[in-house]
């Protein structure tokens, strides 16, 4: 499947690559899903949320708070992972007037919703606390797939470049 959306990813960027960036990318890849870059992690914030959602004793609480937290920590090192790669990769792609950072980016976005569309469509959502875990381990793996297509794809442009001694940064390459 990485396979797939690394190819995606690089046709999108090759029939970006025939006319110049016409605007530059953001800083920050916003993606549009439900609470994205709001996920709070911090144990007070979970336990709060199990309270909320259930009526089960204190050490059921404690316990479900904890998964809650670790679902919701996968979620924000994922997404903070995918910000990462993501701004990597479009200062390397600027460094080539030939592409377009702004069109990998859209398209990236697109990969991303629609792989948390995708796979929230093979799930029937959960009930209580698992309804929380269930979303953030879905917004999480398709944030951990596109930091991971990103990263490939930092690796295939930097040895791109590399193999063909292409490091007059700024400039169009020979």
């Amino acid at each position: 499947m990485l396979r797939l959306l690394a190819a995606v990813l690089a046709a999108a960027v090759s029939q970006a690559a025939i006319a110049q960036a016409k605007d530059a990318p953001p800083e920050r890849l916003t993606i549009g899903y439900e609470n994205e870059g709001k996920i709070e992690s911090s144990h007070k914030a979970c336990l709060a949320f199990v309270k909320e959602t259930t009526e089960w004793s204190k050490a059921d609480t404690e316990d479900g708070a904890k998964r809650v937290c670790a679902a919701r920590k996968r979620h924000v090192e994922a997404y903070e992972a995918m910000q990462k790669n993501y701004r990597t990769l479009m200062d390397d792609l600027a460094k080539d007037v030939r592409l377009d950072p702004d069109g990998a980016a859209s398209n990236l976005k697109i990969l991303v919703k629609a792989c948390i569309d995708h796979k929230q469509s093979l799930t029937t959502g959960g009930h209580n606390i698992m309804i929380d875990i269930i979303e953030n381990d879905i917004d999480g793996k398709c944030l951990t797939l596109a930091s991971d297509l990103l990263r490939d794809e930092i690796a295939e442009l930097r040895s791109l470049r590399q193999r063909s001694g292409w490091t007059n940064h700024g400039k169009n390459p020979p």
